[in-house]
Formats: structure tokens, C-alpha cells, sequence
């Protein structure tokens, strides 16, 4: 139980510390719930005591022809913060403890899932999935760890050939954040790849997209619109992107003489598309390796990267890049030396993006 317990824990408290030193740097008490609150967390928790909303935005001074609420927030995470809000927790509180034990939860997964054997490289990679990019929002009043949660138990489901189990998985990450859906490709592909048969590829890949299907219906019985998602969503998804042009404007900031938290999303964007080449060159490398993980790993690190990068400013980079954590599962396979350096600076740039998010930069 040690052995299981004690290295995800301790790494957890570690991330944890890091992250309210860089709220104390910045003026905030990281050890409060309400420091942990953005804009939309609060559609979260209006979602979890309230329920959802959808209204034209004429009633808050837009055009009347556009859809306002939050039905663009999906559901899961509001959903398990009420039995703590039954018991009298306050929402931000509940919110916080939500995503802390998912963050705690997915740590414990992936290390006694992927980690435990590999000694020194294993726990070098735990200490990175606890400061991987987007890392404050595993602790923020966010759904990211709940999804990330859902994606390691994914993983184990591929590992074991578990396609159901890996199908509602991923169930559980397309009901949680609005680009959890993406998990349905990795999964069907590597089912597919795997067996060469469409059974197991439909369980993998059918039931993850299902989670959308479920907010769709939620949405119609709640709202009578089973589209309002789409157009609550719709203002901030003006129109497919060039991804190449939309990466070279994210970075540009890191050779111009702008200010520091222009270059800080330059430097994670740039660490995050290092660290998918790194992964996508280790998976080439050891492409003889009959492992459906690395399938998997290497081609749901690419399609959430890349998505975003596609509908350009509709998604926040510095958000969504979370959700590349996949791509540890192969970047493990590098000299611990490596390893090594890539936590150090990781830590370094969880802690500078953790000071711009309480001072209210980042969403």
C-alpha cells in the first residue's frame, strides 16, 4: 500500500505546494477555494446548484440572434460536486476538492498502471504529469483533471484489451470537458489496428463518442434545444484555422521583445509541441514493439494537440494543452537525464503560468 500510495501522494503535494507558492507570489492565499475560481468555473458551479441556461443574448445587451447560458460546459464535473454541496460544502470548495482528488486519482492510476517498474524514469515522469503544462487547472475549479483522470483509466483499458471498459472511459472524458470527445479516435483506431475487427473498435471508439450523445439529449430534456450546445458554443469558434499560422502566432512572442506572460505562452506552447515530438519520435523508434499503449498514446497526444490548433482562438491553448499528458507514456522511454531536465523546467513553467493565472491573466 505504501509503494502504491506514497510516490503519487508525495508528488501530488508537491505540485500542490508549487502551485500555492505562485499564488502567494502573486498576492493571493492558494490555501482558499475562491483563489482557485475563473470565469468559467463559475459556469460550472452554476451548473452544479442552479442547473444549465439558455437564453438569447439580447438579455445581456448581445445580438439577439446569438445563444447565451452555459450549455457549453458539460456536465460530469458540476454533476459530482452536488452530493458535497448536499452535505453543505460550499461550492468553491467542492469544486476544488473535486478536482484535487481527481488530480490525486490520476497520478495514483498512472503510476501504479505505468510507473512503479520503471524505478528512477517512472517517478521522474509522475513528477511531470503533476507539472505538465495547463497543470493549475488539475487544481483549479475546472473539470481537466477529471478528464485527465478518465484518459489515464482509458490507457489502462488499452493496456489490458478492454474495449468496453476503455469506451466508457472515455464516456467519462467526453462528458467532462468540450474536447473529451477527441478520446473517441485513439481508442476505436488502436481497437481497430489491434484486432482488425470493427466490434472492438465501435466499444472503444463508439462508446467514448457517446458522451457527447448524452449531452445532447441532456440538453433537449433540460432546454428543448438539443443543439445549445453548439450554439452557445458557436461564438467562440468563428471558423476553422490554419494550424500552422495559429502555432506561429502563439510562439512568435518568444522571439519579439514583448512582455513576460506573452513569452511564458509562447514557452508552453513551444515546450508542449517539443515534448509531442519527443513522444512521437520514441513511439517511431520503438515502433517494432507490439504495445496497443503507445498506439494509443502517441495518436491521442497528436489529435489534442493539433485540434486546437485548428479552430485557432476558439480554444485556450494554454488551457487545452493539458490534455496532451498522454504523450508521457512514451517520452518514458528517454535517458533519465533527459527526464530530469524536462520536470526541472516543467516545474518552472507550471509555477510562472500558475502566478498568471491567479492574477487573473489566464481564464
Amino acid at each position: 500500500m505504501v509503494a502504491a500510495l506514497l510516490p503519487p501522494v508525495l508528488v501530488f503535494c508537491a505540485a500542490r505546494l508549487l502551485l500555492v507558492e505562485a499564488a502567494s507570489a502573486a498576492g493571493f492565499d492558494g490555501w482558499s477555494a475562491l483563489s482557485w475560481r475563473r470565469f468559467d468555473s463559475v459556469h460550472y458551479l452554476v451548473i452544479a446548484t442552479n442547473g444549465y441556461e439558455y437564453f438569447s443574448c439580447a438579455r445581456l445587451g448581445g445580438p439577439a440572434t446569438d445563444a447565451c447560458g452555459n450549455a457549453a460546459w458539460f456536465p460530469l464535473y458540476p454533476w459530482l460536486l452536488r452530493p458535497f454541496l448536499a452535505l453543505g460544502v460550499a461550492p468553491e470548495t467542492a469544486g476544488a476538492w473535486v478536482a484535487g482528488l481527481a488530480s490525486l486519482g490520476m497520478l495514483v492510476v498512472l503510476w501504479n498502471a505505468f510507473l512503479r517498474g520503471l524505478g528512477r524514469r517512472g517517478l521522474l515522469v509522475l513528477g511531470m504529469a503533476a507539472v505538465f503544462p495547463g497543470a493549475v487547472y488539475q487544481h483549479a475549479i475546472f473539470p481537466i483533471s477529471l478528464a485527465l483522470l478518465g484518459m489515464v483509466l482509458a490507457a489502462v483499458a488499452i493496456r489490458e484489451e478492454r474495449w468496453a471498459l476503455a469506451g466508457l472511459a472515455g464516456t467519462g472524458v467526453a462528458l467532462s470537458y468540450v474536447t473529451g470527445i477527441l478520446v473517441a479516435i485513439p481508442g476505436g483506431l488502436t481497437a481497430l489496428l489491434r484486432t482488425r475487427a470493427l466490434r472492438p473498435a465501435l466499444l472503444a471508439g463508439g462508446l467514448a463518442a457517446c458522451g457527447l450523445g448524452v449531452v445532447l439529449v441532456l440538453h433537449q430534456l433540460l432546454l428543448g434545444h438539443w443543439d445549445a450546445f453548439y450554439w452557445v458554443h458557436r461564438k467562440g469558434f468563428p471558423e476553422m484555422a490554419r494550424p500552422v499560422d495559429t502555432f506561429l502566432a502563439v510562439i512568435a512572442p518568444a522571439f519579439e521583445p514583448v512582455n513576460h506572460r506573452h513569452r511564458m505562452l509562447a514557452a508552453q506552447a513551444i515546450t508542449v509541441a517539443t515534448l509531442v515530438l519527443l513522444g512521437l519520435g520514441a513511439a517511431w523508434a520503438g515502433r517494432r514493439k507490439a504495445d496497443p499503449v503507445r498506439t494509443w498514446a502517441a495518436v491521442a497526444a497528436l489529435v489534442f494537440w493539433a485540434f486546437p490548433l485548428c479552430v485557432g482562438r476558439g480554444v485556450s491553448l494554454y488551457r487545452s494543452d493539458a490534455l496532451v499528458l498522454p504523450i508521457l507514456l512514451l517520452v518514458v522511454d528517454l535517458p533519465p537525464w533527459m527526464l530530469g531536465g524536462l520536470l526541472i523546467w516543467l516545474a518552472i513553467l507550471a509555477e510562472q503560468m500558475a502566478r498568471m493565472f491567479f492574477t487573473g491573466y489566464l481564464l
